[in-house]
This record gives structure tokens, C-alpha cells and sequence, in this order.
């Protein structure tokens, strides 16, 4: 997590800003819902997608294994008291609260161990109308990150038959879109949203 925690104070870039933004935009677009109640962001960073979901009436709460991140998390939503973090790592632990209408997942799941295992968990903490937005790479050859191990890699991203299979073997329904496209190292990368919900029987 050394490389997450030295990066914090200067992550939140103008660019990732209005990234978020277009990302949340896409969300609710694509869930036909603008606003959600009581909101999970896994991997939240600085907050920076959550901070575009929650308002007065909705509560967001923040999970990540860097420290730095949530102090800088903290910081931003220092004024609200319906936001608050919680340093976890959810694939070797469990989060006390559920019940969310909305599990928001942005450029985390690479980092991920069995990132099909977090979806079977994520699950569990849905309301019976709740969603999962996952936000990440599209499978690509390894060369998104200069340093792989170094920044706790552990997927080149997903194909959508990858997530077309966690959501099979958890009875869940999914949409997958490309959302936005990364230029970098002369190579164009392909960001997908993932939106997962509960199938009705």
C-alpha cells in the first residue's frame, strides 16, 4: 500500500475528477436511478466516486486498506456526518454494516486476490433492490501499470466473459459497458462499468 499512501494528497487531478463524474453519470444511466440511500464504495481512495453519489439524505460509507487514502478521504468529508471510512481489507475480513442500495467499486478490483469471491460477499450486503457498479480495465496485455507488483496487482484486467461468469454463479444479473478509454504508453485501454443486480425469482 506504499504506493497508494504516497500518492494521496496528490491524487484527486482535475482529469480524475471529471472522470468520476462521467462515471456516476453512467451509472445512473445505466440503472435508470438517480439517487440512492445508503451507499458502500469498496476501494474508495480519496472518495472520489462516492463523493459524487451522496447528499444530505443518503449516507456513503468509504472502505480501503490505505491509510493515506483515508485520511485524505476524511479530510474531504470532514463537514458531513453522514460519511465515514473504514480501514479494512474485505477479502480477508467483514464489514459489520449491509443493507446497501448501491456497492460502488472503481479501479479496485484488479487489485483483487479472487475478485469473484468479493462479488458472492458484496452480495450480501445488497438490499433487495440494491446494485453493484464495478468500474475497471478491460482485459489488457499487462502494460497498464509500470510496476505491477510493486502496486499490488493481481489481474491485466477482465474480460466481459470474466464477469459474465462471476455474475452466473452468483444468480445475478449484469450489464457491461465500456465507459471510457485510458491513453497511456502510446496504447489505448478500455474502462468498463459492470452493473451487477439481484436476479427475481
Amino acid at each position: 500500500m506504499n504506493h497508494f499512501n504516497q500518492a494521496a494528497n496528490q491524487w484527486d487531478t482535475p482529469e480524475k475528477i471529471e472522470q468520476n463524474k462521467k462515471y456516476a453519470e453512467e451509472i445512473k444511466s445505466l440503472s435508470g436511478k438517480k439517487d440512492f440511500s445508503h451507499i458502500l464504495e469498496v476501494g474508495c481512495g480519496t472518495g472520489l466516486l462516492g463523493s459524487q453519489f451522496v447528499t444530505p439524505a443518503s449516507s456513503l460509507t468509504g472502505i480501503d486498506t490505505s491509510e493515506g487514502m483515508l485520511e485524505v478521504f476524511n479530510r474531504k468529508f470532514s463537514t458531513m456526518t453522514n460519511v465515514h471510512s473504514v480501514k479494512i481489507n474485505l477479502e480477508q475480513e467483514d464489514l459489520d454494516e449491509n443493507s446497501f442500495d448501491l456497492i460502488l467499486s472503481s479501479m479496485a478490483f484488479h487489485h483483487l486476490t479472487e475478485p469473484e469471491a468479493m462479488i458472492k460477499k458484496l452480495k450480501t450486503k445488497l438490499s433487495p433492490a440494491g446494485l453493484i457498479a464495478v468500474i475497471d480495465l478491460d482485459k489488457e496485455d499487462g502494460t497498464f501499470h509500470p510496476d505491477p507488483v510493486k502496486m499490488g496487482v493481481h489481474h491485466s484486467g477482465f474480460a466481459k466473459e470474466d464477469i459474465e461468469k462471476w455474475a452466473g454463479k452468483n444468480e445475478l444479473n449484469v450489464q457491461v459497458k465500456i465507459i471510457n478509454t485510458i491513453h497511456k504508453n502510446e496504447k489505448q485501454y478500455p474502462i468498463f462499468l459492470a452493473l451487477f443486480s439481484p436476479i427475481k425469482h
